[in-house]
């Protein structure tokens, strides 16, 4: 019996082990990924498998959809998408309301119609390592397959994770310069000295520039948050 336990516990060790066999999938939009072209480029790879009908899944989903716009320097999120209770293939139009009604903007959603990705029941979510190709997390705990994703990342942004009140900005041809921008979105609002907003911009890596040229002369508050903090600066315009 010994024997036989110890024949499976290897057995296991070598499945989370072994390199992950390459697989393209292609989305309902026609986007296609592939396993080892995710994995080359040194993020690690996380592939949740999500039940339409699930309401565990539905529950969470949102928070998936804002930490993989957060992390997605770092780290890769496919949602393989099927039925948990029954045997029906999901249409496009039911992927479609899932990614609007949850922000999985920042996901590679796919219909799993083959069931390659399911196993017994959802969530369940795979995470393999852009070093050696291998599956190094298979369970339901979403904390800790990110936490896992994190670590086996090949890519290193600690010299980039800036913190909200690192963030600066500079008034340049009538407009606000935005540098040491944190990892994520950034909300920022302009107020006018009554407390109207004159202005609402979403700051991330991409989008750094915020135009201010139709704002009339006066002192204006520009006041940034995310999801960790909030802060208030003044700025005059002349």
């Amino acid at each position: 019996m010994k024997k036989l336990y110890l024949f499976f516990t290897v057995l296991v060790a070598f499945s989370l082990n072994a390199q992950v066999m390459n697989r393209n999938e292609i989305s309902c939009t026609g986007q296609m990924a592939s396993i080892h072209n995710v994995l080359g480029s040194g993020k690690a790879l996380i592939i949740t498998s999500q039940g339409l009908d699930c309401s565990i899944c539905a529950s969470k989903a949102s928070g998936w959809g804002s930490w993989a716009s957060s992390n997605k320097a770092q780290v890769s999120i496919w949602g393989a998408m099927t039925y948990t209770y029954n045997s029906n293939t999901p249409s496009c139009s039911s992927i479609a309301n899932w990614i609007s009604n949850h922000g999985w903007n920042d996901i590679f959603t796919f219909i799993d119609s083959s069931e390659y990705y399911f196993e017994a029941g959802t969530p369940r979510y795979l995470v393999y390592d852009p070093a050696d190709s291998s599956l190094i997390y298979s369970g339901g705990n979403e904390n800790q397959a990110r936490t896992v994703a994190l670590n086996a990342s090949q890519i290193n942004l600690s010299s980039q994770q800036f913190q909200l009140n690192d963030v600066d900005f500079v008034q340049l041809r009538g407009a606000l310069n935005f540098r040491n921008v944190p990892i994520g979105n950034t909300r920022v609002e302009v107020y006018n000295l009554t407390g109207k907003k004159e202005k609402s911009f979403i700051l991330n890596s991409n989008h750094k520039v915020l135009s201010i040229s139709d704002l009339p002369k006066g002192i204006y508050l520009v006041r940034m948050s995310n999801t960790n903090s909030a802060l208030t600066r003044k700025i005059v315009i002349s």
